[in-house]
């Protein structure tokens, strides 16, 4: 597969449309609708392509991986970077597989993402004699997102959370009951307008389409969380490059999320400032020889350290390496993991403890030091849930969590689209767990059928897909 530029294009990236290869479980006549989600993240680009197959999983067909000399803390600091780093990793894709790839689903986190909790008060004048109604529920989300917010932040998600029906009746689905004071607390989340443009412009750059942005922790808890996790209160704690992302699930939705602004890349920065090498050869060294749990390391064990300037190499012990590990992975990353868990109110739902995953996961005895941190169950989560056992080897890591469940989102809505950019090219950013299912509205009579009736009716649709085969896998 060759990429094209022109002259009057410049340095724009586009690629010539590739005739689709025939697979055996495809028919011949059968159109091959591929999927793709792309996760641009502080240490790597990955795009992923998969299709649904006869079972209802998810068939990855190809991957590709490209540097992101671009991005620091989840943040894009150099568009041109960036570009070249999708393009390499979509080279990769096409090396493996011929397809073409025109629309992509893609992630969106960082330490601008910002989560508050909002209480939202409705008197209803009928309220005795009239049921609530799904159009009323999604005036209300249109409203809150109209509220006033920092300058330069933007309104990117609420999230449904709970509802208190007359002062004393608890729910989740308001829908279908009788009720004067409608007491609603939703999650609102926000981010800065200028970075969300960032990433449009780095896709959009390489002629790509964005079909819809996903919160990342989101993304990452539809490839690692079961449905039973997420209904009986679980923490996702995904360890990236540049940030540490906190996402609570309980009765099957996202309730909390909280962005550290810490992740394996400062651990290696550590290592490379406190034994002055290349922050190349300290990721090396916290991989091959690394622990977070000193008391793990081999204090006879002594490392040798090469230099460039032709100096002796010098020692140091293995023991003095996880010092250095230990102390930012316990005061920078699980310490303040513990303080979000514990601010969010939901430390003493959280029946399924807390999933571990992203690359920082994979970090030597991490969970043993989660558990004692957080005093919480803990496991390491792999992106296997709903993918077919075809699953590439080298994706079966925390490390792919994101882009997969990037791809998950994308096919398990690949019959209805969720959510696009809107006419006036406002961004809106899918979450598959947060969108509350509700039960078919009957139009009212003589009612042209709104912009927000059609928009929760694809949503109710898509998130009864979800659930069943979700049940089924």
């Amino acid at each position: 597969m060759n990429f094209n530029f022109t002259e009057e294009q410049g340095d724009k990236f586009i690629y010539e449309k590739a005739t689709k290869k025939k697979h055996n479980y495809i028919e011949e006549d059968e159109k091959l609708k591929v999927v793709v989600g792309l996760d641009i993240g502080t240490t790597k680009i990955a795009t992923v392509v998969g299709v649904q197959n006869e079972e209802g999983k998810i068939k990855v067909l190809s991957y590709g991986k490209g540097e992101s000399t671009g991005v620091q803390h989840g943040l894009i600091f150099n568009v041109a970077k960036t570009m070249d780093g999708i393009k390499t990793s979509i080279k990769a894709v096409l090396n493996r597989f011929e397809c073409e790839i025109d629309d992509v689903f893609v992630g969106v986190a960082g330490r601008h993402i910002k989560s508050i909790e909002y209480k939202h008060v409705v008197t209803r004048r009928h309220g005795k004699n009239e049921i609530i109604r799904q159009d009323e529920m999604d005036n209300i989300i249109d409203d809150l997102k109209n509220i006033s917010v920092n300058p330069g932040e933007k309104i990117i998600d609420v999230i449904p959370q709970h509802f208190i029906i007359d002062t004393h009746r608890e729910t989740i689905d308001p829908v279908g009951e009788l009720g004067e004071v409608m007491e609603g607390y939703y999650q609102i989340i926000t981010g800065n307008e200028t970075e969300i443009n960032k990433i449009k412009k780095c896709v959009e750059g390489v002629s790509l389409n964005i079909n819809t942005l996903i919160l990342e922790p989101i993304a990452s808890g539809l490839s690692c969380l079961s449905l039973e996790e997420k209904i009986n209160g679980v923490a996702l704690v995904d360890i990236g490059g540049g940030t540490t992302d906190v996402a609570i699930f309980f009765n099957g939705k996202p309730v909390f999320t909280r962005v550290i602004p810490i992740g394996g890349s400062v651990i290696t920065n550590d290592i490379a400032s406190v034994c002055r090498i290349t922050e190349e050869m300290a990721e090396k060294l916290k991989q091959s020889h690394g622990t977070c749990i000193i008391e793990k390391s081999n204090k006879n064990n002594f490392i040798a350290i090469p230099h460039l300037t032709g100096m002796k190499p010098t020692q140091i012990s293995e023991t003095y390496l996880a010092q250095i590990i230990n102390a930012r992975v316990q005061s920078g990353i699980l310490n303040e993991v513990r303080k979000a868990i514990i601010e969010s109110g939901y430390y003493d739902k959280l029946k399924k403890g807390v999933v571990l995953t992203g690359g920082g996961a994979n970090l030597k005895h991490l969970k043993d030091l989660c558990i004692y941190t957080l005093n919480l169950p803990v496991r390491i989560g792999c992106p296997d849930i709903g993918f077919a056992p075809s699953l590439y080897p080298e994706l079966k890591s925390p490390v792919y969590a994101t882009s997969l469940g990037l791809l998950k989102f994308g096919v398990s809505g690949l019959d209805e689209t969720l959510l696009e950019f809107d006419n006036d090219d406002d961004w809106v950013i899918g979450n598959v767990s947060s969108l509350p299912k509700k039960p078919k509205q009957t139009p009212i009579e003589g009612k042209e059928e709104s912009r927000a009736d059609r928009f929760f009716k694809t949503v109710r649709h898509f998130l009864n897909n979800v659930v069943e085969k979700t049940e089924e896998l």
